[in-house]
C-alpha cells in the first residue's frame, strides 16, 4: 500500500545522503535533501563497524534537511552484496524461490540460516529452451542486523534494505524505458553497471572502482564529524589522468568496455545499448562523462533524478541523490515497473511490527469473527460431510443391484454362447475340414495322417520335397477359411528309405469352427498318398 511520505537514505563510505518525498495535489515534491560525511571509524568498506557512530551520521544528514520520520528505506552499497547470475528452468516465483535457496547453498553464497537473499529474472523463457537467467543478491545477517541497529539508534525503522543500483534505476526509471541504456552509479568503492531494454533489467554488475579509487584519496571521505562542519561543500575535483588515478580510471574504463562486450555477447538478440546514463557527484569529480564517453563511443548523459519532481524548496539538486530518491520512491510505490529487490531479512513483516500497536485492537476483534466464523464453517462443512456420506451409502446399494443384475445377464450370455458352441460342434462335418485341407496342399507336399489335438487345433503329418514347400503350405493354412495361427512343430530329413532326400513335417493349426464331438482322427484327403514316391528328386536350394 503506497504511503503518504517516503524516506530514503544512502549510506556511502564516505557520505551519507537522506531524501523525503511526499505526495501532495501538485504532484511528488521534493521535502528535503540532506548530506554529511560518514562519521570516521562506523564504516568499513561496506560493512558497519560501530552502529552508534553510523546513527550519529545519519541524525545529522536528517537535522541538515530538517527531516523527519519514524521509517526509511535503506541502500545497500554493492560490495555488501554477493551476486550471482543463475541459469534455471521457467517456473512459478514461489517455486524458484526455494530452487534459487538451494542453489545459493550450492554455491555457499551465504550459510544457511545465516543470510538473506532476493532475485530477479534477467531474460523471459524462450520457447525451445525453456529456461531464464536469474539475479541473486545475498547479504549477510550480521551486516543486515548492523544496519537495522544503527537505524534504530537513529530513530527509524528498517523497511527495506535495497542495493543502491536498483535504487538509482527507479529514481530515472522513465529513461531507462526506451531502447538500449546502461546506468552507471558511480559509489565510493565500486560502480554499478546495469543495462535495462525497454524498462527491463537485461544485465547486472560490480566493478571495484569508485570514486576515491579515481581521486586516489583527494576527496575528504572519513572525515571526523566533529572536527568538519556539516554544512562545508566538498571540493570540486577534476577527474586526474590516467596517472594521476594510479591506473584506477584506466581500470575502470577498462571493465566498462569488457561488460557491454559480455552483454552484446550472450543477449544477441536483445537491443544493444545505444546510450548511458552517469550518477555521480560532481562536486568530487568532473569530466568523467566525457572520459566515458571518449573511451567507450557511446552518448552519455548525467541522469536527472529530478526531471519529474517538485524540487520545492530544495536548492541542492545533486545527480548523486538518485539512490536516496530512488529509495524514498519506493516507499511512495513510483515508478512500480522499476526492479525491486529487498535484502532486509524481514521485509514488510518489519513494517508491520511497527504499526501494530495502533490496530491491535481492531486486528483482536478481527480475529474473534474469524474464529467463530471458522466454527460455523466447520459445522456446515461436518453436515455436508454426513449428507454426502448417506448419499454415497445408497449409490453403493444401488452398485451393488446393478453389479448383481449384469453377472445374471453374463451368465445367460455364456450359456448362449455355450449352446452355439454345441450346434456347430454338431454341424460342422469332417469333409469339410478335409476339404480345406487340401485345398491348401501346394505342389511337393504329401500328408500322411491328420490328428485332432487338444485346444481345437490339427495336426498335420506329411513329406515334401524341400523346406520351401511347407513355407507354401504354411502361407495356403493363413488364408484358409476354416483355420488360424498355423505354428510348424516340426521339420527334419527324412532319415531312411529311398526317401531319404525328402523333409518331414508337422504343423498344427487352429480350427475356427471345432470338428464334430467324439472324433480323434481323419485319414488323409482323397488324392493326396500317405507316402511320397520313392524316385522323388532331391530338394534344391529348400533342404535343412
Amino acid at each position: 500500500m503506497p504511503q503518504p511520505v517516503g524516506i530514503g537514505i544512502d549510506i556511502g563510505e564516505n557520505q551519507i545522503r537522506v531524501a523525503r518525498l511526499r505526495h501532495t495535489s501538485r504532484g511528488l515534491e521534493v521535502q528535503g535533501l540532506g548530506a554529511a560525511p560518514t562519521p570516521s571509524g562506523a564504516m568499513s568498506g561496506a560493512s558497519v563497524l560501530e552502529p552508534r557512530l553510523l546513527a550519529d551520521g545519519i541524525r545529522r544528514a536528517l537535522r541538515t534537511a530538517n527531516i523527519s520520520g519514524v521509517a526509511a528505506v535503506v541502500g545497500l552499497p554493492g560490495r555488501a552484496a554477493s551476486s550471482r547470475v543463475l541459469e534455471l528452468p521457467a517456473m512459478a516465483k514461489e517455486e524458484m524461490k526455494t530452487v534459487v535457496a538451494g542453489e545459493m547453498e550450492h554455491h555457499r553464497m551465504i550459510a544457511m540460516g545465516q543470510g538473506t537473499f532476493d532475485f530477479l529474472t534477467l531474460t523471459e523463457p524462450q520457447p525451445d529452451s525453456r529456461r531464464v537467467r536469474v539475479l541473486v543478491m545475498a547479504a549477510d545477517k550480521k551486516l543486515v542486523d548492523d544496519y537495522r541497529e544503527a537505524l534504530r539508534l537513529a530513530g527509524l525503522q528498517l523497511l527495506a534494505l535495497e542495493p543502491v543500483s536498483l535504487a538509482a534505476a527507479r529514481a530515472v526509471y522513465p529513461a531507462l524505458q526506451q531502447g538500449g541504456v546502461a546506468l552507471i552509479t558511480v559509489g565510493a568503492r565500486s560502480t554499478e553497471f546495469t543495462v535495462f531494454c525497454n524498462g527491463v533489467l537485461r544485465y547486472s554488475r560490480q566493478i571495484d572502482v569508485g570514486v576515491l579509487d579515481i581521486l586516489g584519496g583527494q576527496s575528504n571521505a572519513h572525515v571526523d564529524a566533529t572536527a568538519a562542519p556539516v554544512s562545508q561543500p566538498a571540493p570540486v575535483t577534476a577527474i586526474p589522468t590516467l596517472e594521476r588515478s594510479g591506473g584506477n580510471l584506466q581500470t575502470l574504463l577498462f571493465e566498462l568496455q569488457r561488460s557491454l562486450d559480455f552483454y552484446h555477447r550472450e543477449a544477441p538478440d536483445s537491443e544493444r545499448v545505444e546510450r548511458l546514463l552517469l550518477s555521480v557527484d560532481p562536486t568530487h569529480v568532473q569530466a568523467l562523462d566525457q572520459q566515458l564517453q571518449t573511451s567507450l563511443g557511446l552518448p552519455v548523459t548525467m541522469c536527472d533524478p529530478f526531471a519529474d519532481l517538485n524540487a520545492g524548496a530544495a536548492s541542492d539538486l545533486n545527480p548523486a541523490f538518485a539512490p536516496a530518491l530512488g529509495l524514498a520512491r519506493r516507499l511512495l510505490e513510483e515508478n512500480p515497473g522499476a526492479p525491486q529487490m529487498d535484502l532486509s531479512i524481514t521485509g514488510r513483516a518489519s513494517r508491520l511490527a511497527k504499526v501494530a500497536p495502533r490496530y491491535l485492537t481492531w486486528a483482536t476483534v478481527v480475529s474473534l469473527v474469524v474464529v467463530f466464523g471458522g466454527m460455523l464453517l466447520l459445522l456446515q462443512v461436518y453436515a455436508a460431510m454426513r449428507h454426502r456420506e448417506a448419499q454415497l451409502g445408497q449409490a453403493k446399494a444401488e452398485l451393488v443391484k446393478v453389479s448383481a443384475d449384469e453377472q445374471v445377464r453374463t451368465s445367460e450370455a455364456k450359456h448362449a454362447q455355450e449352446a452355439q458352441r454345441i450346434v456347430q460342434l454338431r454341424g460342422l462335418p469332417w469333409s469339410d475340414i478335409l476339404f480345406n485341407v487340401s485345398s491348401s496342399m501346394p505342389e511337393g507336399v504329401w500328408l500322411t495322417s491328420v490328428t485332432l489335438a487338444p485346444g481345437n487345433s490339427l495336426a498335420l503329418d506329411g513329406m515334401a520335397l524341400s523346406a520351401n514347400s511347407v513355407a507354401t503350405l504354411m502361407e495356403a493354412l493363413t488364408h484358409a477359411p476354416l483355420f488360424r495361427n498355423p505354428e510348424m512343430t516340426s521339420l527334419q530329413k527324412n532319415a531312411s528309405g529311398a526317401s531319404s532326400a525328402l523333409v518331414k513335417y508337422q504343423v498344427k493349426v487352429q480350427l475356427v469352427v471345432p470338428p464334430p464331438a467324439g472324433a480323434a482322427a481323419a485319414p488323409a484327403p482323397a488324392g493326396t498318398p500317405a507316402s511320397p514316391p520313392p524316385t522323388a528328386p532331391a530338394p534344391t536350394g529348400g533342404a535343412l
